[in-house]
């Protein structure tokens, strides 16, 4: 079930001035990036068949490019050329953009050629249209402009894959959650993310129409999964009900994520815990929130497609000063792929769930937020280290980079509330990539 992102559909387009010596060498050198990206980075470039010179020219792009329904574009000096041609470009297309420039000497000859002076002039017209750009310098062969598109594409791909998901809300936001609320006009404006809702009375008969043949066998792969203890095994059923009946409907409405109202009703009243299910599912690639949060189900899914890896949403819930660390901890709903050995069933609130703690290493703690319809990142890095299960549930003890108090304290001045998403790995400059190209701000504690 997990999901294989499409190839990002990048157009490309290598500008230049008509009478510049070194225009051989430039289309060399953009060919040699058009392989870069469709070989190694697994691109789909729509490139346009010649060097662009004039606005009439320019204007052939843009058009191609719209009706290719590209998600970004790429436009590379190969030399020096006159603004009319990027303000052509990027003033008819809604998309972001990577400016590329060239050193003089790139182009292995002593007569100006002026890639990188197109590229300042440039700059100034993206400023006056509004419009966020990548810069990327140097030929592909240079380590850093191979990272430099690399993170451009990785994050392109991220934005496309939002753009074009759905996220079901399961039933309604539990009372007093106000966090959990969304402003889906935003979310579709911004993100271009789908909202759609299912009702716990039609969730609920999807979870009763589950067959008994179906439970027996899903039974075995969670023995795989997780550590059951026999006396449990009537629990366990209700668990294995509940993860196929997510599965039927993630493949019946399409959808890359969903947040649930796993609270009171399943949990409290049927005593069948949403959280052994989520993990399996976020292993799978869906992503899953808890408690009707819609921009947490959004921030997991920003991670997961700048990952390609499980994501934690869990609850800050405390200092821990015997190491030096903050605690998340969520009711047992953490990617069993994430966990130090198999997590326990056992009974957590009301019903079964699972208990493990979380494998250490280099961690990112991160937030797509929005208050009042404006969105932004927060984010802070750190160490999860190995360390005893705090409470009964999933258990990461993190080591902030910058200080654990002094990461608590932005969380509260940024009105970040208590979910938050845990991928392994340092993504900031990932995510402030995307902060950028998006429009939208980034707190990045240091």
């Amino acid at each position: 079930m997990s999901v294989n992102f499409r190839k990002p559909r990048i157009g490309f387009v290598n500008l230049i001035l008509s009478f510049l010596k070194g225009q051989d060498k430039a289309v060399e050198l953009s060919r040699g990036i058009v392989d870069y990206l469709e070989k190694e980075l697994g691109v789909e470039v729509i490139e346009f068949s010649q060097p662009v010179a004039q606005r009439s020219e320019a204007k052939q792009a843009w058009m191609r490019f719209k009706a290719e329904n590209v998600d970004a574009v790429i436009l590379f000096n190969g030399t020096f050329n006159t603004g009319e041609l990027t303000a052509e470009i990027i003033r008819n297309l809604d998309c972001p953009f990577a400016l590329w420039g060239l050193g003089e000497l790139a182009l292995e000859t002593r007569d100006f050629s002026g890639s990188m002076v197109a590229v300042m002039a440039a700059g100034t017209i993206f400023k006056n249209f509004d419009k966020e750009f990548t810069f990327i310098y140097g030929t592909i062969k240079e380590e850093e402009a191979k990272k430099r598109v690399g993170l451009f594409v990785n994050t392109i791909r991220a934005i496309a894959y939002l753009k074009e998901a759905t996220v079901a809300v399961i039933g309604m936001r539990p009372d007093g959650f106000q966090i959990s609320s969304a402003d889906e006009l935003a979310i579709k404006k911004i993100l271009g993310t789908e909202i759609i809702n299912v009702s716990t009375y039609t969730f609920s008969k999807i979870v009763k129409g589950i067959s008994e043949k179906d439970v027996d066998s899903d039974i075995e792969i969670q023995k795989e999964i997780f550590d059951v203890n026999p006396n449990d095994l009537p629990g366990v059923r209700g668990i294995s009900r509940m993860y196929l009946a997510l599965k039927k409907m993630v493949k019946e409405k399409n959808i890359q994520a969903y947040a649930p109202e796993c609270w009171p009703e399943f949990r409290d009243v049927d005593e069948t815990p949403f959280c052994p299910a989520n993990s399996r599912m976020t292993v799978q690639g869906v992503m899953a929130s808890c408690e009707c949060d819609i921009d947490g189900a959004l921030t997991m899914m920003l991670g997961y497609a700048l990952t390609g890896n499980s994501v934690f949403f869990a609850d800050f819930v405390n200092f821990i000063q015997d190491n030096n660390t903050v605690l998340f901890w969520h009711c047992g709903n953490a990617p069993h792929d994430l966990a130090t050995s198999k997590p326990v069933c056992q009974r957590i609130f009301g019903g079964l769930s699972t208990s493990c703690v979380l494998k250490s290493g280099v961690v990112t703690v991160y937030r797509l937020n929005s208050i009042k319809g404006q969105f932004m990142l927060h984010v802070g890095r750190g160490n999860a280290i190995e360390a005893e299960p705090v409470l009964k549930g999933s258990n990461i003890s993190v080591r902030v980079r910058g200080g654990n108090r002094e990461f608590v304290e932005s969380l509260l001045e940024n009105g970040i509330p208590h979910h938050n998403a845990i991928v392994y790995g340092d993504i900031a400059e990932e995510l402030k990539e995307f902060a950028k190209l998006m429009g939208i701000p980034i707190v990045i504690c240091s």
